[in-house]
């Protein structure tokens, strides 16, 4: 018997997206690119914001927070100095 999952998500155009903003600001989530030993998130969201004009200022944060939380996951022995905390942008 198959399992029917709903899709627990509320913004499509966000999900949509993703996969290339991920692309776009990864490099800025690597703890080998740091600026005096800081995250670089910060650019991250500036990056989204001038690639997508468009985004809500809280769409572009939703996407930087999931990427880290994507970054963790794929590269879960070089994630360790990105934040989990909300505020972490």
């Amino acid at each position: 018997m198959s399992e029917v999952v709903a899709e627990r998500r509320q913004n499509l155009k966000l999900r949509e997206l993703f996969e290339e903003a991920y692309a776009r600001i990864e490099p800025f989530l690597d703890q080998k690119h740091t600026w005096g030993g800081l995250q670089l998130t910060h650019f991250a969201l500036r990056t989204l914001r001038e690639a997508y004009p468009e985004l809500e200022p809280i769409e572009a944060h939703q996407l930087v927070l999931a990427a880290m939380r994507v970054y963790r996951e794929r590269h879960p022995d070089g994630a360790g100095h990105l934040s989990r905390a909300a505020a972490a942008v």
